[in-house]
């Protein structure tokens, strides 16, 4: 029976090669999205190690305002390093753009890794690299500060020191008697001791007893927190995606089921239960969601150490590029899940009726009329336009699906406007901590949910018109004119697109908002889109629908009465 239900779900499966192409690209992209997520803060966890090896990483660092409270931490059990304290203090009191280091020569734990230039020496200062690269500042460039100029004579990195200005204040190292000559003052003077220790998995519990202590787990986690933002916005899209995928397939599923409402009768004649009648759908939508989850862990394993690649600004090397295996069966999960519940709730009305009600009707009754659609026959609208309407509700599941879909996708595209606003509203001249990678993705998935949408209006229309192919042919009989029947279809689509947009930026809005706080970011610097930016997304989506719709809207009006009555 298992092969028998096989066959019958790729039956005919060349006639449905757009729809087999949309469940493909959009099952894809969720899974890209769902591996990316997975993939992007493990990309740069071996980045991170090679720099902390490099480094003679601390295990335990622990600063404070005394250097003996400090020199606690290497008279602890377990310790077994240590390093003289070093010494630090905010170049310029109250600003947290630059804190300098004063380096010993005899250190030798969490030693700044150098990149370019020199190490400390007498003549300059060498900067933490983000620092650097995001004021600008080449070896060689002269270094301006609070009355100060040093030349910049290197950049290192440092496993402690996260990315600026995520993290301020910057880092620049300097001999100790540059920083005394600077910063004259002890009483801002700061002092951090570094130790290893002979368990570094006792890290916790050894900087447990030493007031500010942080542990080398700790600088990793640190370090790492780039990924976030890209990781709660991809699981944001994700979450579009999936529900997206499930309006989109149960739309197509659904109206594969209603065309071979016969064939499920005969099916059913012959023995077989409307759960494996389900199947049969489900079963194709889930090998076509295979062929997606390969593919789109295949992309997202490409474009991780990419997304990764702000993290390793701080580090030594590029994100590890070998993607996880069991990342794949994470992502499967989801999005299969999504395919067979989609496919099972738009088949389950098509295996209710009985055999001979279906093998008798053909096609499964119509859905009775809501009261919109009453509401529509009896308000002043032009006959196209209530024609269109009536024709879309009578279908109410799939009229329901398309709107969500077309509000989810406007939700997004709200998201990413919200997301430019906040990004366009910063200061003239100060550093961004949001990489640039970051809006390329937004903009990326958006421009993908888009593609999606307009080709699956595009199928969705192609449906329509191919099931009342003999209502037309009635219609143009009594006297409408292709042009008619062409804006019922288009102004029918687009008014229910129109309902759908405006509802999209109210969510769009409660998107970005609860993304922004989970992020961290602070509510004070939170900018929403101007009304102008957001009054353009209804009209950009009537516009799409319109270019969506009015080419296969025209194929309705191309057929012959005579033709279109012996449809069948």
């Amino acid at each position: 029976m298992s092969v028998t239900l096989v066959k019958l779900a790729f039956a005919g499966i060349r006639s449905r090669v757009l729809a087999s192409f949309l469940t493909i690209l959009l099952s894809g992209a969720a899974t890209a999205t769902i591996v990316l997520a997975l993939e992007v803060g493990a990309t740069a966890r071996d980045p991170w190690q090679r720099t902390f090896d490099a480094a003679h990483g601390a295990h335990v660092l622990a600063t404070s305002p005394s250097e003996a409270e400090a020199r606690r931490l290497a008279a602890l059990p377990g310790v077994a390093e240590s390093a003289p304290p070093t010494v630090s203090a905010l170049a310029i009191p109250g600003d947290d753009l630059l804190q300098l280091v004063a380096l010993p020569p005899s250190t030798r734990i969490d030693v700044p890794v150098r990149i370019e230039g020199a190490g400390v020496g007498k003549r300059g200062i060498v900067l933490e690299r983000s620092f650097a690269e995001k004021l600008g500042l080449r070896v060689g460039a002269t270094f301006r500060f609070a009355g100060h100029a040093l030349p910049v004579i290197g950049t290192a990195i440092s496993p402690s020191q996260p990315r600026y200005p995520r993290s301020k204040p910057g880092v620049g190292w300097v001999t100790l008697g540059t920083f005394e000559r600077i910063v004259p003052d002890r009483s801002r003077w700061n002092w951090t001791q570094a130790v290893r220790l002979a368990n570094p998995a006792a890290a916790r519990s050894v900087a447990a007893s030493v007031p500010g202590a942080v542990t080398w787990e700790d600088q990793r986690a640190e370090a790492l927190r780039d990924s976030e933002p890209i990781r709660l916005i991809l699981t944001m899209y994700t979450i579009v995606l999936l529900a997206v995928v499930f309006a989109v397939v149960a739309i197509l599923v659904g109206a594969r089921a209603s065309q071979q409402y016969r064939e499920i009768g005969l099916l059913k004649a012959v023995g077989l239960t409307p759960r494996q009648v389900t199947a049969v759908f489900a079963l194709e939508s889930a090998a076509l969601g295979v062929v997606a989850v390969a593919a789109g862990f295949v992309a997202g394993a490409l474009l991780a150490p990419r997304l990764a690649a702000p993290s390793a600004e701080t580090m030594v090397g590029a994100p590890t590029t070998v993607a996880n295996p069991w990342h794949l069966l994470l992502a499967s999960i989801p999005v299969l899940l999504v395919l067979v519940l989609s496919a099972r709730a738009s088949t389950r009305r098509s295996t209710r009726f009985s055999v001979l009600h279906a093998i008798q009707a053909g096609n499964p009754s119509p859905a009775g009329r809501s009261r919109l659609a009453r509401m529509i026959s009896r308000a002043p609208v032009p006959l196209p336009l209530s024609l269109g309407l009536k024709d879309v509700l009578a279908r109410r599941h799939r009229a329901r699906r398309l709107v969500g879909a077309i509000a989810v996708t406007g939700a997004a595209v709200v998201f990413a406007l919200s997301m430019q606003a906040s990004l366009d509203a910063r200061p003239a001249g100060e550093a961004s901590d949001v990489p640039n990678e970051l809006p390329v993705l937004v903009y990326t998935l958006d421009a993908v949910l888009l593609v999606i949408t307009a080709t699956t209006l595009i199928a969705v229309v192609l449906l329509s018109v191919r099931e009342r192919v003999r209502d037309y042919g009635v219609l143009k009989a009594i006297g409408l004119t292709p042009r008619q029947l062409t804006s019922s279809l288009v102004s029918a689509y687009s008014a229910l697109a129109a309902l759908a947009a405006v509802a999209s930026i109210p969510i769009g809005i409660a998107l970005y908002v609860v993304v922004y706080s989970a992020s961290g970011g602070d509510a004070a610097d939170r900018v929403i889109a101007p009304w102008y930016w957001l009054a353009l997304v209804p009209l950009a989506t009537l516009l799409i629908v319109a270019v969506a719709t009015s080419v296969p809207a025209r194929l309705a009006t191309r057929i012959s009465s005579a033709d279109a009555l012996r449809y069948e």
